[in-house]
């Protein structure tokens, strides 16, 4: 009888909670949404006043999305306030619009599990933007996590936007903050004092500037006002491949547009090495057309005022810091984890995640005791114990459940999450390929049982194409530029029914000329040059396709695509006054003037990169086209590298009796140069070029 009371009373507990669920729908004019559990499934307009109390917990479900053209006012108490999605159901989030001269005021608000969290709509304008002390974390959008369009055009200049993003944390989310004009006359952006700690920004598998934590656009035109970015921490952000999900580069921030440069000193970035701190930062130095970012003096710690975190954490046993792309990780035991201030570990959880066997996508998840010694308020040493628990190599460790003073979460630990999530995808790529192996059916099992035994051969190939050269001197717009004409002699081993090696031995010219270039400041250069080219290929090719063989088939096709490196001779030349000069002994980019420099060798390696389809009309000849790309080791192939331009009287008088000619090739147009400026960018300093040859082809000693 008890029993069954106490189950009647928890079925009235459970409908009192689920009526005390508000599910807000609709539009309104003014909407105070009060403490305690809210639900959002739809799309809700608040056209005037969107009020959220201290304490209020609000649910998006589905595409439920929250409208504010008015005031915005989020004040909690110890970050009280949550706006989160729905598990697996997770809906949009905040979104501004309408111009007004009203107020955003955000201040200790967690976002968490939305698709967008904060959306600044196209046309918005408010006097004030205050974001503050509030956490933006496990968000799941790919898209953006706060992304700010532009205010209307054409208002009153002394009307503007404040907008301050400061003492905030954004962890472990997917999407980075967009921009949309940094530099404006409308808006003043201050991000100041704000932790980016362990964000995946997915996106392509190559590094731009939208695989940043924060990117945006700054044009060099005049503007009132310029971007306040400093005393912020940006530790273990990252590119996450979309496809694959592993982590491929440090992410910090990108930058594009017109201005020349721009300073955000003072901020911490995860390191104390310069050209560590920039692989995070897409700017001039990987596309010369972008704005420099120059973060110098940048912070060695990040401030003890900001929020708390763990930045940097140590082998303890050897006092090395723990790199991201160590592989045995479960042969350390004891660690040193460092915060910018005092965090509370006591009821820290640590676990070692594994994969269950080499078959499934099953993890486990080894709960590990651990001791905790206090080294002092920024440093805390944990020793693991449990061995057995984390005895099997290729997993990670988590340290969750991790607060600051206040009770409020930090963001977890994984070492050796890097490698585990390679691990991870390589073995779905495994157990994808068996699926597909257990679906063929008897007559495929068959046919493949049946198959004729794969003899080695022979083969040779001869014919002519062209190439273009895609270097210094080359134009963006790719089929602008010249296309000279290309021999080659090939020879093929196929030694397996997939993989064959190859030798390709091609003599040609590159040539090329500023004039034809679409952008006008390479016209305005005026280089121009031709190269004989020697090169000698040897690579791998791997089979992609093949037609099936049968009776009725008259062409028979199959694909390979190729890796390979490539040795080149190459002489750079160029006509002055009726004559053509040999460029490299004149010294055009002030070789010979500088002691410190010597002239560009006149060979250099290379890497290639090759698809070929083979067209067969019988047993023994076909019909091949080849098409490849060749990165060569070197800026020099028409004789313009990165070196800066030099004085003509010192050329000339260096140059002699061929000063004239060196002085014209150094700079045809005789354009202005400003000092220091260099005759090609050094974001890109190797020369490039591709070609494509249609062959005949021939097995030998069949």
């Amino acid at each position: 009888m008890k029993k069954t009371y106490l189950i009647f009373a928890l079925l009235i507990l459970s409908f009192g909670i689920l009526n005390a669920q508000d599910t807000l729908s609709g539009n309104y004019e003014d909407l105070v949404i009060t403490k305690g559990r809210h639900i959002i499934s739809s799309m809700v307009i608040v056209s005037n006043r969107l009020k959220v109390d201290s304490g209020a917990k609000v649910e998006f479900i589905d595409n439920g999305t929250l409208v504010c053209g008015g005031l915005v006012e989020m004040i909690g108490n110890k970050r009280d306030i949550e706006f989160y999605g729905k598990k697996n159901n997770e809906g949009v989030g905040l979104i501004i619009n309408n111009s007004n001269e009203k107020s955003i005021l955000i201040n200790n608000v967690v976002f968490r599990q939305l698709q967008m969290p904060l959306y600044f709509d196209f046309g918005w304008k408010r006097n004030l933007v205050s974001i503050t002390e509030s956490s933006f974390d496990k968000n799941i959008g790919k898209v953006s996590l706060i992304q700010v369009l532009n205010t209307p055009f054409g208002i009153n200049d002394s009307a503007y936007v404040q907008f301050e993003l400061s003492d905030n944390i954004f962890s472990d989310n997917k999407a980075p903050l967009y921009f949309e004009d940094l530099k404006s006359d409308q808006i003043h952006f201050n991000i100041t004092q704000n932790v980016f700690i362990n964000n995946f920004i997915y996106g392509s598998k190559s590094y731009n500037i939208a695989n940043n934590m924060i990117y945006g656009r700054l044009d060099l035109v005049y503007k009132k006002f310029l971007p306040t970015i400093e005393r912020n921490s940006f530790v273990n952000n990252y590119l996450v491949d979309i496809l694959t999900d592993t982590i491929v580069h440090l992410a910090n921030m990108g930058l594009y547009g017109t201005e020349k440069m721009i300073i955000f000193k003072n901020n911490y970035w995860g390191d104390n090495n310069k050209y560590k701190v920039y692989e995070g930062i897409y700017d001039q130095e990987k596309n010369y057309t972008l704005p420099k970012i120059i973060l110098e003096p940048f912070l060695n710690l990040p401030l003890n005022n900001i929020a708390g975190h763990i930045y940097k954490y140590y082998n303890s046993k050897t006092g090395n810091e723990i790199s991201d792309t160590l592989t045995n990780i479960n042969k350390i035991n004891t660690f040193i984890f460092r915060s910018n201030k005092e965090v509370d570990f006591s009821n820290m959880i640590v676990k070692y995640v594994n994969l269950k066997n080499d078959t499934t996508f099953i993890e486990d998840e080894n709960r590990i005791k651990y001791n905790l010694t206090i080294i002092d308020k920024n440093n805390v040493k944990v020793d693991l114990l449990d061995i057995n628990n984390y005895s099997k190599s290729g997993g990670y460790f988590l340290f969750d459940n991790i607060n600051d003073l206040n009770y409020l979460p930090i963001s977890s630990i994984k070492i050796g999450y890097k490698n585990y999530i390679k691990r991870y995808y390589l073995q779905k790529v495994k157990i994808d390929s068996l699926n597909i192996l257990k679906g063929l059916n008897d007559q495929s099992k068959s046919k493949l049982q049946n198959l004729s035994i794969f003899k080695k051969y022979f083969e040779v190939s001869i014919g002519s194409g062209g190439s273009m050269f895609t270097g210094s001197v080359s134009s963006p717009s790719v089929f602008t530029n010249e296309v000279t004409v290309n021999n080659a002699l090939i020879g093929t081993y196929h030694f397996s029914d997939a993989l064959s090696t190859a030798i390709t031995i091609s003599k040609f010219t590159l040539g090329n000329i500023d004039y034809n270039s679409t952008n006008l400041e390479e016209v305005a250069r005026g280089f121009h040059f031709t190269t004989d080219m020697l090169s000698i290929s040897p690579s791998i090719q791997f089979k992609f396709r093949e037609s099936s063989p049968s009776s009725n088939r008259k062409l028979f096709l199959n694909g390979f695509f190729g890796i390979g490196a490539e040795y080149i001779k190459f002489n750079p030349t160029s006509s002055y006054d009726g004559v053509v000069y040999n460029l490299q002994p004149l010294g055009t980019g002030g070789q010979f003037i500088d002691s410190t420099k010597s002239p560009y060798s006149l060979s250099t390696g290379g890497l290639v990169f090759s698809g070929r389809i083979n067209m067969y009309f019988n047993k023994k000849y076909a019909l091949s086209f080849l098409l490849s790309y060749h990165r060569t080791f070197t800026d020099y192939l028409d004789d313009v590298g990165a070196d800066v331009y030099p004085d003509p009287d010192k050329l000339f008088s260096k140059a002699t009796p061929n000063g004239a000619a060196a002085v014209f090739f150094s700079n045809p147009t005789s354009h202005y140069i400003t000092p220091g400026r260099l005759r090609s960018s050094p974001s890109n300093p190797t020369d490039s070029y591709f070609s494509f040859n249609i062959l005949l082809t021939r097995k030998l000693f069949k």
